[in-house]
């Protein structure tokens, strides 16, 4: 059965800011028409992009149609609620979650924990026969986590196999529930997750994943985020089939490694626990299961702070405050599941399976040449600025090979490009042509400036092309209407005729950019050729004004009107054409 990948973006919504490339940890971006979208393939749906785009672009699957076809293809469907519950729902006592959920359809609720201590057991127990073999692997990495596991499959394949072979809490509970109440009941996960919807799309026991957000909007929608109004019976709105132990600590940060410690002291196997996928990157830099002088398991979390931080979550509420309702939650249940669980053997085994996507390798010469394109012909080209959303320009060069990356992504290098068709239209200009800032400092200006100012600009000119920086107040009397135009409640456009030593120059100062950039195109009109380009212009401007009153006088002016017009056309026509010869 084919899948929509669980993030996509809304391609109207994107606002080319490229925030979603420089948040994603491992790119799994591709720019095409200058909008970015998520390459499901190599996303591991750790949520960044949805969380971080500005322009609320990014999406993820909205499950909850789905949810609702199942009510009428099985009899019962039963919820598989993360325990994070307790911090996305303070307003929620238990029962009235549970009873919330039944008014949507559901027939009954059960804790995602109750698989949480499954594996916790699973795994104390594995590690415990490990270490009194004393077997030569001393590195050991939870599965628990899709998008983690997800991470190091794709990205940091060496220690893939140093990953439990042990089943997530979301597949272990859901075979746990098939196993009571028989394979025809419908499961359906609700928690902080998105990437529990790729384990329902890769694992057919798990018929649907919603996240909190989800189910806020389904609440929502049928009035039931009120509390109940009558008080609820306890014994019919509980858990079935049975509250979870220490399991219910695993969506914060070394909530797993309590609940395992609950099962075996595991005495001389060390434990740490990382949260969020920089820090995951960073803890496993330069760590080597041979170095290790003792076994250590690594609990991972790819969202930072833990399962109660998850991209399907509300945002802007407090971590620590999060937390402490898991916590506060989790010291309601008992330590460990029944004993009389486990009486019976049953298969635990099956991390989350990735199908790796080998990455392409660029020749020294493919890469240089794609940041050429990009106007970076040396290594000093290369800002690293990070603007396009890739931490080198060399990443971003790679990016461009893989048709993942568009070179309009690179500021630099459309600043560079926008600056060179300034600088053509300002040398084609024939006038000249001078921009500053407002402290009359030159930006740009063309060749013509220079040659109309005088020779020894002329020769500044030739030691510093375009005079960036110099004072224009120094050079030229008139830069006070540039400041003019500059002023906040100054006019856009200023039309001034000056004298400039023995020339009359017409200037024409415009705004570039209120209180910071002006310009000004300034003409010599004492110059012969500038005046017969006045003078043909005015001569068209007469024709132009007067024909229509020319014509409807016609019958009273006779002949004398048609020869001014004859008159005014050959003054126009011998300068055109004197123009023309110059």
């Amino acid at each position: 059965m084919t899948h929509i990948s669980p993030i996509y973006t809304e391609l109207t919504e994107c606002q080319d800011c490229y925030k979603c490339i420089r948040q994603c940890p491992v790119k799994a971006i591709r720019v095409e028409d200058g909008h970015a979208m998520v390459v499901p393939e190599l996303c591991i749906l750790c949520g960044h992009c949805v969380i971080h785009c500005p322009a609320k672009a990014k999406h993820v699957r909205d499950d909850v149609p789905k949810t609702k076809q199942l009510f009428n293809l099985k009899s019962r469907v039963i919820v598989s609620l993360a325990p994070s519950f307790a911090s996305e729902f303070p307003e929620f006592s238990v029962e009235e979650m549970i009873f919330s959920l039944k008014q949507l359809g559901f027939w009954a609720v059960s804790e995602t924990a109750i698989g949480a201590d499954l594996v916790s057991q699973n795994i104390a127990k594995e590690l415990d026969a490990l270490q009194a073999t004393g077997g030569k692997q001393k590195l050991f990495i939870s599965s628990a986590c899709p998008a983690s596991v997800e991470y190091i499959k794709q990205y940091r394949p060496s220690f893939a196999p140093y990953i439990t072979e042990t089943s997530s809490p979301l597949h272990a509970h859901a075979r746990y529930l098939k196993e009571i109440y028989g394979d025809d009941v419908g499961i359906v996960f609700i928690g902080p997750c998105i990437a529990k919807k790729r384990e329902a799309d890769v694992w057919n026991i798990i018929d649907s994943a919603l996240t909190f957000n989800d189910l806020r909007q389904w609440f929502k929608k049928e009035g039931l985020l009120k509390k109940p109004s009558t008080p609820l019976d306890k014994t019919k709105e509980d858990f079935i089939p049975f509250r979870a132990g220490q399991g219910s600590i695993y969506p914060i940060g070394g909530g797993m490694i309590d609940s395992l410690k609950t099962y075996k002291k595991l005495e001389n196997i060390r434990s740490l626990s990382f949260t969020g996928i920089e820090q995951i990157r960073e803890s496993l830099e330069g760590l080597h299961n041979e170095s290790l002088k003792a076994p250590l398991f690594l609990e991972l979390l790819a969202c930072e702070g833990g399962c109660v931080n998850g991209p399907g979550t509300r945002k802007g509420s407090s971590l620590a405050l999060k937390t402490l309702r898991v916590n506060e939650y989790a010291f309601t249940a008992a330590d460990r599941l029944p004993e009389t669980v486990f009486e019976t053997e049953r298969d635990l085994s099956g991390s989350l399976p990735i199908e790796k996507k080998e990455k392409t390798k660029h020749s020294e010469e493919d890469i240089r040449h794609a940041l050429r394109s990009v106007g970076k012909y040396t290594r000093e080209d290369e800002l690293n600025c990070a603007s396009c959303g890739y931490d080198t320009c060399r990443l971003f060069a790679e990016a461009m090979l893989d048709d993942r990356a568009e070179k309009t992504m690179c500021v630099s290098y459309m600043r560079k490009l926008a600056q060179k068709k300034a600088n053509g239209l300002i040398r084609a200009i024939p006038g000249g042509v001078v921009i500053a800032n407002a402290d009359l400092k030159i930006i740009e200006c063309n060749t013509q400036f220079a040659s109309l100012i005088g020779p020894d600009i002329e020769l500044m000119f030739e030691a510093k092309p375009g005079l960036e920086g110099v004072d224009l107040q120094r050079i030229i009397p008139f830069g006070k209407y540039l400041s003019d135009v500059m002023t906040r409640s100054g006019p856009d456009r200023i039309e001034k005729e000056v004298v400039f030593g023995k020339k009359i120059f017409h200037i024409s100062v415009f705004v570039i950019e209120k209180e910071s950039v002006a310009g000004a195109v300034i003409e010599d009109v004492t110059s012969p050729q500038i005046q017969k380009h006045r003078i043909v212009k005015q001569a068209k401007k007469v024709i132009d004004k007067n024909l229509q009153v020319v014509q409807k006088i016609a019958f009273l002016l006779g002949e004398n009107a048609a020869e001014s017009e004859s008159i005014l056309n050959s003054i126009i026509n011998s300068f055109s054409e004197d123009e023309e010869e110059l």
